[in-house]
């Protein structure tokens, strides 16, 4: 991990940006000075709404761009030209925030609230990856298992609101009411009250880990917000916005009203067209990781990307006691360490400038951010009692890989009767990196496998075995998934490859022997969907992270360990080199 003092240096510092932080300079250029409004009046007030999205825990900057205390800056500047104004500025997050950095992932979230009450958020939607730290880590007694406990402490924990009207209670039918959760929320801006709507895409339930989202269900999109807008309105808002983790996608910002270059059936487009007239002023969407700055239905829509590289402007311009009278939309802004002559980002040079004035990462910001951080190292270096005599590698393209082994035989060491183990392969949302040789310590064997993933049990046959082994290989974007308590013989025929299970002692397995398995839980899900699988436990809540086993199965061996152990005699027998493994679809981009 960084220190303070490095991570200073980083955000005044800047290394190589991609080509899409020099495209997202450009679009915003010409939005950093706008002209005076022509028609302004005592009675009018400029309302800039800035939106950020899918941060998903990347609060430091990443070669040269994004960082939250860069975008600190450049916030600290849009406040001083509103202030200037006699306007305010309105600072929106549309959800999947936490999940994903490393830091913030072991946090659970808090890194991200700390930096985010720093900044002064007004709002933040909650967004499907909201859910994938179930319980609190150090929770004990009955709230080990809610589920939504580390989603509520963060909720807890910020001075800005939660929002999510369209996520409810199954059994009530009621949207969700925890601590600092709500469908909406009123905030005074400017001496105006400022209505905002927090919904999730339909079916963002569906795209997170099922044991933590047991019981809840999604309400459709615009029934919802309309339900909410108007009750905002009934209550005095003097405007209303949407704040949506739902989103869609635009290749062009060079004219608002221009949606040649759009998905025109996303789902936020929907959504505004289902909207009635005059009842919503703005949207600020995210979850699709897309872009936005254009009018649908008569209403502005923003999105900016994701992972904090830019962020979104709307400016509305208010008339007191008459509501919104004109709006400007500015292409997504990109969170630039520094920019060349022509305003683009670059890998050094001179500091960016937005509203006049030179952008300045605000150190305040990593200040916030330094007890949690602190706190994740000292979790980070604890040890675990063994020492790895070599490098345990992760083999991203290779048929089995020590680290995968290891995770696999504790798995099933933590299902007591379990005759086998299905784990994870090696590539996009399975195993991410690779151990080091030496005294290991929490933070490496994170680092390996950063989610929540919790192991459930099954029962299944030999042939439903073999066969969603299979379908694994066939889908080939998680790699060849580790096996533990058996052996995986693979035929080739043609590009199709052909699978036998063994025992150990080399007797097949039989087509209708009933196995005890032990997977992931999104295993799980699968194979329950693919075939008539049983699932042995009744629910997941109180079923071990995938992690906590590995952690209790080293701790308990300790000692010292060898890669060799774990990869002889092989796991699975490809002879001839396996042309038909090779030939399995290719991977896409690591998680």
């Amino acid at each position: 991990m960084t220190d303070l003092a490095s991570l200073r240096r980083w955000l005044v510092g800047g290394t190589a940006l991609v080509a899409a932080c020099a495209l997202l300079a450009g679009w915003s250029s010409a939005g950093q000075h706008p002209a005076p409004d022509p028609g302004a009046t005592p009675g009018r007030v400029t309302l800039s709404i800035v939106g950020t999205t899918d941060l998903h825990g990347r609060v430091f900057p990443r070669e040269g761009h994004g960082g939250l205390a860069l975008l600190g800056g450049y916030l600290r500047n849009l406040r001083a030209a509103r202030a200037a104004d006699g306007g305010a500025v309105l600072l929106l997050d549309a959800g999947d925030t936490f999940q994903g950095g490393v830091t913030s992932d072991i946090s659970e979230g808090l890194l991200v609230v700390d930096a985010y009450n720093a900044l002064g958020y007004d709002a933040l939607a909650i967004g499907n990856h909201e859910f994938e730290y179930g319980a609190v880590d150090t929770a004990t007694g009955p709230a080990a298992s809610d589920m939504r406990g580390a989603l509520k402490a963060a909720a807890a924990r910020a001075r800005f609101p939660f929002l999510a009207a369209n996520v409810i209670d199954a059994a009530t039918g009621r949207p969700v009411a925890w601590p600092n959760v709500r469908p909406s929320a009123i905030v005074g801006a400017a001496g105006l009250r400022v209505g905002i709507v927090g919904v999730m895409t339909y079916d963002g339930l569906t795209r997170t880990l099922a044991a933590n989202v047991g019981g809840l269900d999604t309400t459709a999109l615009a029934p919802t917000v309309e339900r909410e807008a108007r009750r905002l309105r009934r209550r005095g808002a003097d405007l209303v916005l949407v704040l949506a983790h739902a989103g869609g996608e635009c290749a062009r910002f060079d004219d608002p009203a221009d949606l040649t270059s759009c998905d025109d059936n996303s789902e936020i487009f929907r959504l505004a067209r289902r909207l009635p007239a005059g009842l919503v002023d703005g949207i600020v969407a995210g979850h699709s990781h897309r872009a936005l700055a254009h009018e649908v239905a008569g209403i502005p829509i923003v999105q900016a990307w994701s992972w904090g590289r830019s962020f979104a402007r709307l400016d509305l311009t208010v008339e007191r006691g008459a509501g919104v009278v004109s709006s400007r939309l500015f292409p997504p802004q990109a969170v630039c360490a520094a920019v060349a002559p022509d305003g683009s980002c670059a890998t050094g040079g001179a500091a960016p400038t937005y509203e006049g004035a030179p952008v300045r990462p605000d150190a305040s910001i990593v200040a916030a951010m330094q007890p949690e951080l602190d706190r994740v190292n000292r979790w980070r270096a604890e040890p675990l009692g063994i020492t790895l005599e070599s490098r345990f590698a992760r083999n991203r393209d290779g048929v089995e890989s020590p680290v995968g082994n290891l995770f696999a035989d504790a798995m099933r060491a933590a299902v007591p009767d379990a005759d086998l183990a299905i784990g994870m392969g090696a590539r996009r949302g399975g195993l991410r990196a690779g151990l080091p040789a030496g005294a290991l310590t929490r933070g490496p064997l994170y680092d390996v496998f950063p989610f929540d993933n919790r192991i459930a049990t099954l029962v299944m046959t030999g042939a439903q075995v073999r066969q969603a082994l299979a379908r694994q290989l066939a889908r080939g974007w998680g790699g060849i998934p580790s096996v533990s308590g058996v052996r995986v013989r693979v035929a080739c025929d043609g590009v199709h490859p052909e699978l036998a299970i063994v025992w150990p002692s080399r007797v097949p397995v039989g087509p209708t022997e009933t196995l005890v398995v032990a997977a992931t839980d999104f295993f799980a899900a699968r194979a329950t969907r693919d075939a008539a699988v049983t699932r042995r436990e009744a629910s997941l809540a109180m079923a071990p992270l995938v992690r906590d086993a590995v952690v209790n199965w080293l701790t308990a061996r300790g000692g010292r360990l060898r890669a060799a152990d774990l990869m002889t005699p092989p796991r699975w027998e490809v002879p001839g080199g396996g042309t038909c493994l090779a030939a399995s679809p290719p991977a896409a981009a690591d998680r």
